[in-house]
């Protein structure tokens, strides 16, 4: 299971969580097709639509909503309007659940430290804000899934701090 965690503007997305089936990546590809279209090359997202919240990768850009608990989320190629963008993932170490705390703290500061690299501007001078995917209790301890990815996802505040939909990556976006 994973959830998003708002970092430093909590009305930004909310607390919204993200739940996945634990059945294993055969229930996966049943339901979902194997994932996303996307081309060989580059493995840029060539047609949106909604993958399992475990297919999701670096680069892909999305519009997710805070309806609370999803299981999937909207991927669309980074040319159309989107919300947000993946811009980095790392695996926690293996062990006993760590606990909420110890994870968010993790998360927050792997992507704190890739944030500048991405964009080409420290967090602290950017418009741009960060929340982050990372496991839950029972991702986490459930052999099969072992989930200890945490993704860093990318937004532009708009009003009343809900992200505002662009288009293109933010890579390199420098503000």
């Amino acid at each position: 299971m994973i959830r998003i965690r708002p970092v430093r503007v909590a009305a930004a997305i909310g607390a919204l969580a993200l739940a996945s089936t634990l059945g294993g990546c055969a229930v996966i590809d049943q339901v979902f097709g194997g994932g996303p279209d996307r081309d060989e090359e580059t493995g840029q997202v060539t047609e949106g639509g909604d993958v399992d919240v475990f297919q999701l990768e670096v680069g892909d850009c999305l519009n997710l909503d805070d309806s609370g608990e999803l299981s999937s989320a909207a991927v669309v190629p980074c040319a159309e309007p989107h919300t947000e963008e993946i811009f980095h993932e790392f695996s926690l170490p293996d062990g006993e659940w760590p606990g909420k705390e110890a994870i968010d703290t993790a998360a927050d500061e792997g992507c704190y430290e890739a944030f500048a690299g991405f964009v080409g501007k420290a967090y602290e001078d950017s418009v741009l804000e960060y929340v982050f995917l990372a496991p839950l209790e029972g991702g986490w301890n459930d052999p099969n899934v072992k989930d200890r990815l945490v993704q860093c996802v990318i937004y532009e505040p708009g009003d009343g701090g809900a992200a505002k939909p662009v288009e293109g990556s933010l890579k390199g976006a420098a503000r």
